[in-house]
């Protein structure tokens, strides 16, 4: 079986990793911390995230406008309902229902 493997785009490591790199390379013992790998990681998902977008794709939203009309209308035909509209806006109780248990025949 064949796996497909992501390609990595981390470009460098994390500041806080190579600042404690520095003195830790003159000891002989090197200490890890339990997130230095965290922040290359999560920037190698978002870069890989971003190439898969297709530029063409994303462009400013301009979508405002219509929004706010749309959400104007609905208001409109809630506060048309009157005291109906509770019903539609505020849940009503759920009972549980209980039902006694089918003992199988022995």
């Amino acid at each position: 079986m064949q796996l497909n493997r992501l390609n990595s785009t981390t470009q460098r490591h994390s500041p806080e990793a190579v600042a404690r790199a520095r003195p830790a390379s003159e000891e002989s013992v090197h200490r890890v911390e339990a997130m230095d790998g965290a922040e290359a990681d999560r920037q190698r998902s978002l870069q890989q995230e971003m190439a898969e977008v297709n530029p063409k794709s994303v462009g400013p939203f301009v979508g405002g406008e219509q929004i706010l009309r749309d959400a104007h209308q609905l208001a409109a035909q809630i506060v048309s309902l009157g005291s109906k509209a509770n019903s539609l806006l505020k849940p009503r109780p759920v009972s549980m229902t209980t039902r006694p248990m089918d003992r199988g025949v022995a």
